[in-house]
């Protein structure tokens, strides 16, 4: 499979989603914090492609780390924060890291060591290098002659862009059982099997 034919994967996923989850939301204060980090957790996947289409390998990758921690930070008022966790979040004096963060929510949820923590405790470190110009990002933009995105292997682009696909049908997931329609959540976790096979 080629980055086009991937990218144009991702960018059906895009209009699905928007296709299905562009609409009002009644939800209190916590709530209402989660909503926002799954739509900007969406929005960072349809940024991820646009970048893709432009051959914005760097940028891209580096917006990966940005999206797990939006989806993450989606799940805890989700299903964890009390609302003075709430207050501390909207005054940006949260104090949790990301990884206590993402335990607090699979143990909540009854998938303790669950797969958002293994990722994060597994490929956290290639993220930050990516978000903050660490080696990982220098060495696949250089070779001895050129520089620049001709030089990203196009399987791990995909994986890239595979992952981000991934992150965004989990908020959409997220944000469909918060919208209260069960067959919007059917339709939204069909699509996130079917993405998964």
């Amino acid at each position: 499979m080629t980055i086009d034919s991937y990218l144009k994967k991702q960018t059906e996923i895009v209009r699905w989603i928007n296709n299905h989850l562009a609409r009002p939301f009644s939800v209190d204060r916590k709530r209402q914090l989660a909503l926002a980090c799954f739509d900007l957790a969406i929005e960072h996947h349809a940024g991820i492609c646009l970048l893709c289409t432009s051959k914005l390998y760097g940028p891209l990758y580096a917006l990966l780390r940005v999206e797990f921690e939006a989806l993450g930070r989606g799940l805890w008022p989700s299903h964890v924060a009390t609302d003075e966790d709430a207050n501390r979040y909207e005054k940006d004096e949260l104090d949790i890291g990301f990884g206590t963060l993402l335990s607090l929510v699979e143990s909540q949820v009854g998938l303790p060591n669950g797969p958002l923590s293994t990722l994060k405790s597994k490929h956290w470190s290639i993220f930050c290098s990516f978000t903050h110009t660490g080696y990982q990002a220098l060495v696949r933009r250089v070779t001895q002659t050129h520089t620049g995105p001709i030089n990203y292997p196009a399987d791990e682009v995909i994986s890239a862009l595979s992952l981000a696909g991934t992150f965004a049908l989990l908020a959409a997931t997220q944000l469909s059982t918060m919208a209260g329609d069960q067959d919007l959540v059917d339709t939204t976790l069909a699509k996130a099997r079917e993405y998964a096979s």
